[in-house]
């Protein structure tokens, strides 16, 4: 799942501002401060840089929109959710054209204000991948590679995980190359056990036909095709970078999506896994010493000149102790997190049992995260949000 959302509150009325907060603490969201309009608003937006900003809109409205306004103009990427009592049309309007990515009228059902956050984060996140050429679109598929410098993070859990939630809850095809320089695991995490591997596709990259590389792909039950590595690490010697290249390039001609398992070494292979991918899912733990090495990785990345606006941060609890917060993660790798996968020791045993999580507990917390993370990386939702009984009823979406 995502990081918790931290919030901003903003309204005029103490009251109003303490009942928003109840909310937000029974609704799990974090809350990063409260303020009235104007410039107090703007100023602690712009120190606390909160995910989301809830802005309440006053009768008469001149004040709240002026507030609305700055508070967009401050922080463009920051969404702002505007609530009111009285929900006309043309309030709603209004707020819209201040800058407003969402609506809502007081009261409602937290599901309602849950909808509402998760909706405009993600829609900002969609934005940011749309800018940056990172959208899943027609043409050459989209690569992703699950990257991390150190060993133990779970990148191949991920990886194989992840591709095959997407396999099953999209419509698009799905192929996974696992490249693992030394000892890939992605077939046997999928209780497969190939006869051909990348190795053997590598010697005929220049010269294979569409048609041909189906016979290198073997299938899961679910619908994903699997590009395994060698059986021997030894088996990578004779495979240079650019027919590396010319592999993964003809599945992404072939694949709407090609999900690429690593080793995490910044070899020629490694090199090259992270310049084909359209986004890279940089995977740490919570420890200090694997946030260290994702510095020291990044930083060498920046070195070189690698396109950094690709990498997107996931955090993988590997442990049920808590670790290093989200927060002093993005500070330290000056990155926002994009994802976290929560702790559940079936994740890795499951997986090593040729029993992959998503498809032996759909429903646990990790496998959630992990179909979630499906959904929005495919275009589609994941699964729908657990309702929370018993929460007080502040918002209600402003329906069309």
């Amino acid at each position: 799942m995502a990081k918790t959302p931290e919030v901003l509150v903003v309204d005029q009325n103490p009251q109003v501002r303490f009942e928003v907060k109840r909310l937000l603490k029974q609704s799990q969201f974090a809350l990063a401060g409260e303020a009235g309009f104007g410039t107090d608003a703007v100023s602690l937006a712009m120190e606390t840089r909160p995910d989301v900003i809830i802005c309440g809109m006053d009768d008469p409205a001149t004040r709240s929109i002026q507030t609305i306004y700055a508070l967009v103009n401050a922080l463009p990427e920051t969404a702002v959710i505007v609530y009111a009592s009285t929900p006309t049309l043309d309030a709603a309007r209004q707020a819209m054209l201040a800058g407003a990515r969402d609506f809502v009228g007081a009261p409602a059902t937290p599901r309602e204000l849950e909808e509402a956050v998760a909706g405009a984060l993600e829609s900002e996140e969609r934005r940011r991948m749309r800018l940056s050429g990172q959208m899943l679109s027609g043409g050459q598929g989209t690569i992703i590679t699950v990257f991390g410098p150190k060993g133990g993070v779970g990148k191949t859990t991920i990886a194989t995980n992840l591709a095959l939630a997407l396999a099953q809850e999209t419509d698009l095809s799905v192929a996974i190359v696992d490249a693992d320089t030394g000892f890939g695991d992605v077939a046997g995490m999928l209780d497969l056990k190939p006869h051909r591997t990348i190795a053997d596709l590598a010697k005929r990259s220049d010269t294979l036909s569409r048609e041909e590389v189906s016979g290198y792909l073997f299938p899961h039950s679910s619908g994903l095709l699997v590009l395994a590595a060698p059986a021997e690490p030894f088996g990578w010697r004779g495979i240079s970078a650019d027919q590396f290249r010319s592999v993964v390039e003809t599945l992404a001609r072939l694949h709407d999506v090609v999900i690429i398992d690593t080793g995490g070494d910044l070899g020629d292979i490694g090199l090259m896994t992270l310049e084909l991918a359209t986004l890279v899912l940089w995977v740490t733990t919570p420890e200090f010493s694997s946030i260290k090495d994702s510095l020291q990785g990044i930083e060498a990345l920046q070195s070189i000149s690698f396109p950094i606006d690709r990498i997107k941060i996931t955090i993988n609890s590997v442990s049920p102790e808590n670790g290093v917060r989200p927060r002093t993660v993005e500070e330290v790798l000056q990155r926002a997190v994009f994802w976290q996968i929560p702790y559940d020791r079936r994740l890795r045993h499951e997986s090593d049992m040729g029993e992959p999580h998503v498809l032996s507990s759909p429903t646990s917390p990790a496998a959630q995260s992990l179909i979630e993370l499906a959904g929005t990386l495919g275009g589609t939702r994941g699964t729908e949000r657990p309702s929370r009984s018993g929460l007080a009823a502040l918002f209600a979406r402003v329906r069309q």
